[in-house]
């Protein structure tokens, strides 16, 4: 008998198949609840996950998504999961709840995800104890892909890239208008869209210009956010995702700056929650 762990974000999900002697792992599309109906969750799990991993008996399912932060949006994931995998435990949990186990296990923390999004929370070693919320795409989301992707393109249209930078972005990124407007109105996952531009800075974090604008996006997220836990200053931070992952340095230049303990980079958090879970495989 198996269990199957999974950790979805906005852009991508991670799976894996425990049982007691070895891991599968296998990756399908994000399936945050926000942008998805339970018909296509269940297309998603059914073609590109169940068919894969075959007649293996799975006897619970841990499911940690971004999204899955009601209980309304916790029952279309489940009743999904039930239609592809019927008579299966099915256990749902925030990607927050997540990020923390993968961060701390059972010691209290603060924990964090940069990747597509932003999120953080306090951990007390069990449960999320206190949550700042992150406002998503268009309202927060401070020191994430989509943050910063949105900054760069409004920055091009406001003359505002530096010459030598805005040539290269040019050159290798779409910046038609209309391309663009698309992505934006049409789109079902805007963030991811517009997240996906973020990758020129990373591919530029040494220039100037590109260095100030990351900078200020993580100073924001920890000042903004991270700062305002209760006694924030007597825990560690730790992180995971890949934007957290890529710019650790300046991050933690930023966390030392305003008296906090720099962070540890957790770049395998399915690694971590397999560790986790482990007790659970009989």
């Amino acid at each position: 008998m198996s269990i199957l762990i999974a950790d979805s974000g906005a852009t991508k999900t991670e799976w894996c198949v425990k049982s007691a002697d070895e891991s599968k792992i296998y990756k399908t599309e994000g399936l945050n609840p926000y942008y998805h109906t339970v018909e296509s969750i269940q297309r998603v799990v059914e073609h590109d996950l169940s068919s894969k991993i075959g007649d293996v008996e799975i006897s619970d399912i841990y499911f940690y998504g971004a999204g899955c932060d009601s209980e309304e949006k916790k029952d279309l994931v489940r009743t999904a999961l039930g239609n592809a995998f019927p008579k299966v435990n099915i256990h749902l949990y925030h990607d927050l709840l997540g990020a923390a186990r993968a961060c701390f296990f059972d010691e209290p923390g603060i924990a964090c995800i940069l990747g597509t999004g932003s999120n953080s929370c306090l951990y007390d070693g069990e449960k999320v104890i206190e949550h700042i919320p992150s406002l998503a795409f268009i309202l927060g989301d401070e020191g994430s892909a989509g943050y910063f992707g949105k900054k760069l393109i409004n920055k091009y249209y406001r003359f505002e890239v530096p010459d030598d930078l805005r040539e290269d972005l040019e050159k290798n990124y779409n910046m038609d208008l209309d391309y663009i407007n698309e992505g934006l109105y049409d789109g079902a996952q805007k963030s991811r869209f517009i997240a996906s531009y973020a990758a020129f800075l990373g591919e530029h974090e040494d220039h100037p210009w590109v260095r100030e604008i990351l900078y200020e996006g993580f100073e924001n997220f920890i000042t903004r956010i991270v700062l305002k836990y209760t006694n924030a200053k007597d825990y560690d931070v730790r992180f995971i995702g890949s934007v957290a992952h890529a710019h650790q340095d300046m991050i933690n230049e930023i966390l030392t700056q305003n008296g906090m303990n720099p962070g540890r980079y957790i770049s395998k958090p399915m690694k971590r929650l397999i560790e986790y879970h482990s007790v659970e495989v009989h």
